[in-house]
């Protein structure tokens, strides 16, 4: 069973999704309604994986899912080699978009100017999400490649050219995360999360499914935009089993499920229910 953090808690979903490497440029007009990226369950962690692409020339690199994550980061410390790489300045639009708090809105490094390391750029505050180890980085744009999906048939690839995200030390890598994964993918309800800016920059409505794999033999699959959630990898159908929950999202930007009762091995779970409602502070 994976662990119980604010990481990916749905567990309801199982699938074997198969996705395409390899796919035609998409032609100019094309504007996409739904896009999906693979999933997988880590064995040493049994925390969930996805592939990103990003950058310029475009390279693929792993990330762990984090279901209340801001927004994405991603360690820059580590030879980010990207022609496409820039910095928004201080107190800049992108700044306000990605809420940097006043007190540490402004970014220095006093090594030499390199991918995570400008002086009056932003500042974000990245976390190990498993540690809640800290580090500042400073917010960052790059391209980022995610694949489309046709109904249920794999599409072409789709880039976002400013995609917003946060460069962080390599040092939040060294503990509770898989071995080699190059930062944590946020899903959460905020303002530069990655179901967000998908939508933002596509104009499709801002949702996403998950359907996870219960092991690392299957893997699964994240859909942003609107079903069905399936795809059909040659000549297979290959659909995700969605138990549809409501999510609610508390004051803190949250997500949680209203539970009115706990069940193991269909016996009934005796739980004080006062401990299953949200307060108005979000606990």
């Amino acid at each position: 069973m994976a662990r119980l953090l604010p990481i990916l808690t749905f567990l309801f979903f199982n699938s074997l999704i198969v996705l395409s490497s390899q796919s035609k440029p998409p032609p100019a007009s094309f504007k996409p309604n739904k896009l999906v990226l693979p999933a997988y369950k880590d064995k040493a962690t049994n925390l969930f994986t996805t592939n990103i692409h990003k950058r310029t020339p475009s390279l693929q690199f792993p990330f762990v899912l984090n279901l209340n994550g801001k927004f994405l980061w991603v360690t820059c410390d580590r030879k980010y080699l990207s022609s496409t790489y820039q910095v928004p300045y201080c107190h800049s639009t992108q700044c306000a978009k990605a809420s940097t708090t006043p007190s540490a809105s402004c970014f220095s490094c006093s090594s030499h100017a390199r991918p995570g390391c400008h002086n009056n750029t932003c500042g974000l505050m990245t976390q190990n999400p498993i540690t809640h180890q800290n580090s500042m980085g400073e917010l960052a744009q790059d391209v980022l490649s995610i694949q489309s999906t046709k109904g249920s048939n794999p599409g072409p690839f789709v880039s976002v050219p400013g995609f917003l995200f946060a460069c962080a030390s390599s040092s939040l890598l060294s503990k509770g995360l898989p071995r080699n994964v190059q930062g944590v993918a946020g899903l959460g309800h905020a303002p530069i999360s990655l179901p967000t800016q998908l939508a933002s920059y596509f104009g499709f409505a801002p949702k996403f499914a998950l359907c996870l794999p219960s092991s690392i033999s299957n893997n699964g699959a994240v859909f942003f935009g609107d079903g069905p959630y399936y795809m059909r990898p040659g000549n297979t159908d290959v659909s995700c089993s969605l138990t549809y929950t409501p999510l609610i999202i508390s004051p803190r930007g949250k997500y949680h499920v209203s539970v009115t009762q706990i069940r193991i091995n269909n016996k009934v779970v005796p739980v004080n229910t006062a401990l299953l409602t949200l307060n108005r502070q979000g606990r």
